[in-house]
């Protein structure tokens, strides 16, 4: 099957950089909506220094299953204008939105057959955009179930956890200074910081942070996603792998039971949706994404996908 990538902006509040993918530019199929993770990667899932091309890859994936596939660039980042800084979790969901708009009036959509997925922030935006799209359905990718405080608990925690048994001045300064309590009362004052701050930005623990960014996502609990979920009236697909250390896997079981949940829970499956070949350390993690990007999508997770959307 020849896949076209056909670039593009589009014009709303700010400037959108996007690509449409598709095999036949004037049939109309079903349109799947990527939306990406936290931070500056591109809508390929590349930036300076890193290669992924995770999200060029689920776009292939898709549009190889029979569907129009669209990805774009977060807002103030690569092909996209608008301030990077200023933007809240509700403007990720406005900009979501307005690519759907977008691409219903495109001859190879069926603009009644919307779906969105959602990989690691992506899944709490596609969750919130069930309450302002018509979704025919939700994917939630590495993220389900948690809100962005409970993320980063989990994250700190995989840190202490790791630290406990190693030796070393490193691990002996961690194992005195840090504890549960502490990295809560950190996350805590986090947030406080952000409420009270004024500007785009604030400075917190040695960083800028994006004020309306942090703000708006403190503003969501795991139960609001959760009850957002058992609300949606599509069908929702799940899926975390046991090897993610950046959404924890057990947040599935919540939804688990739903009558309109799927949930996926792979053996040694990443983040980045690779099968893992090493011990899985968050400390060097960064190095086996690297490591793995060149891999394929873990075999079962595209399965899942496609019997998944054969349901339809």
């Amino acid at each position: 099957m020849d896949i076209f990538d056909e670039r593009i902006i589009i014009n709303g509040e700010n400037k959108i950089g996007a690509t449409v993918s598709y095999s036949d530019y004037f049939k109309k199929r079903p349109l799947v909506l990527l939306i990406m993770g936290t931070g500056k990667l591109d809508r390929d899932g590349n930036m300076k220094g890193f290669k992924s091309d995770l999200y060029k890859d689920l776009s292939d994936m898709f549009v190889r299953m029979g569907y129009t596939c669209i990805r774009y660039d977060k807002r103030g980042t690569h092909e996209s204008t608008g301030n990077f800084n200023s933007a809240g979790l509700s403007d990720l969901v406005n900009d979501s939105a307005t690519v759907i708009e977008y691409a219903k009036n495109l001859p190879c959509v069926d603009e009644n057959r919307i779906i969105a997925c959602g990989h690691s922030e992506g899944a709490m935006i596609a969750t919130l955009l069930t309450k302002q799209q018509k979704l025919e359905s939700v994917i939630l990718l590495g993220g389900a179930c948690m809100c962005l405080k409970s993320a980063m608990e989990y994250q700190n925690y995989k840190v202490l956890d790791e630290f406990k048994d190693k030796k070393g001045l490193l691990a002996w300064i961690l194992n005195k200074t840090l504890s549960k309590e502490k990295i809560e009362k950190q996350l805590t004052s986090l947030y406080d910081k952000a409420k009270k701050s004024k500007k785009d930005t604030f400075f917190f623990r040695g960083a800028f942070l994006p004020s309306k960014w942090i703000k708006e996502h403190g503003s969501f609990s795991d139960e609001d996603y959760i009850k957002m979920i058992e609300e949606y009236n599509g069908k929702v697909l799940a899926i975390t792998g046991k090897s993610d250390l950046q959404a924890d896997y057990t947040c599935l079981d919540r939804i688990a039971e739903f009558e309109n949940v799927t949930t996926y829970v792979p053996e040694n499956v990443n983040h980045m949706l690779k099968e893992i070949d090493d011990d899985n350390s968050l400390l060097n993690v960064q190095k086996q994404y690297k490591r793995l990007a060149k891999n394929p999508i873990h075999e079962g997770t595209k399965k899942q996908v496609e019997d998944f959307l054969n349901l339809k």
